[in-house]
């Protein structure tokens, strides 16, 4: 903790204004009542109450109307007072929380938590036009069909992966007058964004990259799962670029269609492909192994649904563990 505070406040520039992001789709990080009515669609009465309980002046991010979310739900603002300010710890360590969460228990785990700090930005726009850009570059362009209105990236894994995606610099290009955005990426580190000018290029996906950006819901859980395994075995993550970690769990995910050709009864959710990227990456060659394979290829009673990958990943890692300590 101590060592990533140092890292945030060292990134942060005394001299920008400074604001944390708050991703309020799955709740609010401190405690805080809306009333009914409220969060119909007045943002000023509803930055007045999450003032009241931040101490601080907050903005909401009002998306466009095309975005069929409730005024509450859309991420917003708080004005921070610096590096110095108190609540920098506080949301460090609320960040920090959620990406262990994440990763609690590992394989058996969902791989999923909600991630409400989004990260900490600066910049010297008035906060009306800072919240009118995130709004633009929440808003989907791409020149794929879809329906999706809403790119998320007040969660800071779409952030991160859109990154990987697109490449840092057309990344960066978008940011305009946003100076900087300082996140916790998926190996836990404090990592930044810089602008690379004042003027905002516009970021629009190609149909490839939409479609690479559109796995994030399986990749993020994928690595949340693998990387818990690993803390689990007391084992050193494979790298501490994310770029490589999200490589890893994209190809993971692409050969996940050879086990569910072999064995498709157990691959009947999202979850299924997830547990089987997951587990590829934390025991290699984990397919192979006869005792893994024998559990997959048995037959239910008649009674019985068959247990997909899902429920069966930790019993199929026991299996491998002491198939390759006691091979028979």
């Amino acid at each position: 903790m101590q060592k990533l505070l140092q890292d945030l406040t060292a990134t942060l520039d005394a001299a920008s204004p400074s604001f944390v992001l708050i991703d309020s789709m799955l709740g609010e990080p401190i405690p805080l009542e809306i009333p009914p009515g409220a969060e119909v669609g007045n943002a000023a009465a509803l930055n007045r109450l999450r003032s009241a309980a931040w101490q601080r002046n907050t903005f909401t991010v009002v998306l466009p109307k095309t975005i069929a979310l409730p005024l509450h739900l859309h991420p917003y603002l708080v004005a921070l007072q610096g590096p110095v300010d108190p609540w920098l710890a506080p949301t460090l360590k609320q960040a920090m929380d959620e990406t262990d969460q994440a990763l609690a228990n590992g394989l058996a785990g969902s791989g999923s938590a909600p991630h409400r700090v989004g990260g900490w930005l600066q910049s010297h726009l008035a906060p009306e036009d800072l919240v009118a850009q995130l709004a633009r570059m929440m808003s989907v362009n791409t020149s794929a069909y879809t329906t999706a209105r809403y790119q998320r990236l007040a969660d800071r894994r779409a952030l991160d992966w859109l990154c990987c995606v697109v490449g840092e610099q057309r990344m960066c290009g978008q940011l305009g007058a946003i100076q900087r955005w300082i996140y916790l990426d998926a190996c836990g580190q404090v990592t930044q964004l810089q602008s690379t000018g004042e003027a905002a290029a516009t970021l629009r996906l190609t149909p490839a990259e939409w479609g690479r950006f559109m796995l994030g819901d399986m990749l993020h859980p994928t690595v949340a799962r693998w990387m818990g395994e690993l803390v689990h075995m007391a084992t050193a993550t494979p790298a501490h670029d994310t770029h490589a970690l999200y490589s890893r769990a994209f190809t993971a995910l692409q050969n996940v269609d050879a086990a569910m050709k072999m064995h498709p009864k157990r691959f009947m959710h999202p979850q299924d492909r997830v547990a089987w990227a997951a587990m590829t990456l934390a025991y290699p060659g984990i397919e192979k192994n006869p005792a893994v394979r024998e559990l997959l290829n048995a037959q239910p009673s008649a009674d019985e649904p068959p247990e997909t990958l899902h429920t069966l990943c930790a019993a199929l890692r026991d299996l491998h563990t002491a198939n390759r300590k006691h091979p028979s």
